[in-house]
């Protein structure tokens, strides 16, 4: 039995330093040094899954993989770029992964258990970096400490009062941010439930960022929660509960003027131009606009022209960066899909939960992206082909 939970461990172990090297971002010296590493970590673990899954494909892996082969094929004629790799990587890890998810329970629980201990370590190395901060007036560099070989972007917004940005191991507190909303997803979605003391503390931790959209979606997730628990418990701790609701409310209206956090994020949605990530925003949704006749049908491809005018697509967020490479009709069956199946799946929570997942900076290349999208789609034919076996047998 010792042998056994030592061996459960190191696995459990192994898939985490796969997930932590194989999808948390970073930059390396160059982008194809960044891809190299992305793709040993994530190979490994495709490896192993593929062992777990007893070297076998699944036929809906296969046709999940070369539909979106196919489709990258018909971008390729419309703009090449080395982004295609990291895309078509991508989707063949979720392609491997995913059924061996639904074939192995052990598999199962070690992936599930690696990526609660991905969570935990993301949101104790942002409280962390933030408590000796606070302690010490030190910074600790903690993404330089975990990637090495990679720059953290810890910004200081001098012009209010020294407004300290953190993102804990993360590269930057957006990236710390959007990456939550995914990885919880993901996590309640294998556990079929929600943890809600996990989801508030991970909302405290997005809104400490100071991250525009963390702030704002990090609110939102506090409402969920709110809302839920409002319904959950008895009449007096509701009234309980509104008050202090109500208090906490009137005290951040009557010093909203003198919060650096707030005032920083309103001057934030007033910025324009390329050379920040908002006024990056402002400008792709503009171009995109001013050119919606050229994206219905077929995107733009793995070099879209945008590229020339903004400074990163990928601070446009991840609906706009799919129908700038895919095209519109693409991106619409992509969320139609998406939308009907989270909610017929899972409780309504966690599909409220992963909602704004689609406003996020996760780019088309991201393999979380594809590990959910499909995840979705493998557990309803999954769902449907034991309905049919049980209904022959009766």
């Amino acid at each position: 039995m010792f042998k056994n939970k030592i061996s459960d461990l190191i696995k459990i172990f192994f898939i985490f330093i796969c997930l932590l090297y194989g999808w948390i971002p970073f930059e390396a010296e160059t982008y194809a040094m960044s891809f190299r590493i992305h793709l040993i970590f994530m190979f490994l673990l495709m490896l192993y899954a593929f062992y777990s899954n007893s070297f076998k494909i699944s036929k809906y892996s296969i046709l999940f993989f070369f539909t979106l082969i196919f489709i990258s094929g018909l971008l390729f004629f419309k703009s090449y770029g080395s982004a295609i790799f990291s895309f078509v990587t991508s989707i063949l890890f979720a392609s491997i992964v995913v059924p061996t998810l639904f074939n192995n329970s052990k598999f199962k629980n070690y992936f599930t258990q690696a990526l609660y201990l991905l969570i935990i370590m993301s949101i104790s190395m942002f409280f962390l970096q933030i408590i000796i901060y606070i302690s010490t007036g030190n910074l600790p560099l903690l993404h330089e400490l975990i990637f090495p070989f990679s720059k953290a972007r810890i910004a200081t917004e001098i012009q209010f009062d020294n407004l300290t940005r953190m993102g804990g191991m993360y590269i930057e507190p957006g990236t710390y941010s959007n990456y939550m909303f995914i990885l919880l997803t993901i996590y309640f979605i294998l556990k079929k439930k929600v943890n809600y003391y996990l989801l508030f503390i991970c909302a405290l931790s997005i809104i400490l960022t100071y991250s525009l959209w963390g702030m704002i979606f990090a609110t939102y997730l506090l409402i969920i929660i709110f809302l839920v628990q409002l319904k959950r418990i008895s009449f007096h701790k509701k009234i309980l509960l509104l008050f202090i609701v109500f208090s906490v409310l009137f005290y951040i209206n009557q010093n909203i003027q003198h919060n650096n956090a707030i005032q920083y994020g309103i001057e934030k949605l007033q910025r324009n131009g390329t050379n920040n990530s908002t006024g990056a925003k402002k400008t792709a949704y503009k171009e995109f606009i001013n050119s919606i006749e050229n994206y219905f049908i077929l995107g733009d491809g793995f070099s879209p022209k945008l590229q020339k005018k903004v400074l990163s697509l990928q601070d446009a967020g991840l609906i706009l960066n799919l129908s700038i490479v895919f095209g519109i009709i693409f991106t619409i069956c992509f969320l139609l899909i998406y939308l009907i199946l989270v909610f017929k799946l899972t409780n309504i929570t966690i599909a409220f939960i992963s909602l704004p997942i689609f406003m996020s900076k996760l780019f088309y290349w991201d393999p979380a992206i594809w590990l959910l999208f499909f995840m979705l789609i493998y557990e309803y034919i999954y769902t449907c082909n034991v309905q049919t076996k049980k209904g022959i047998n009766i």
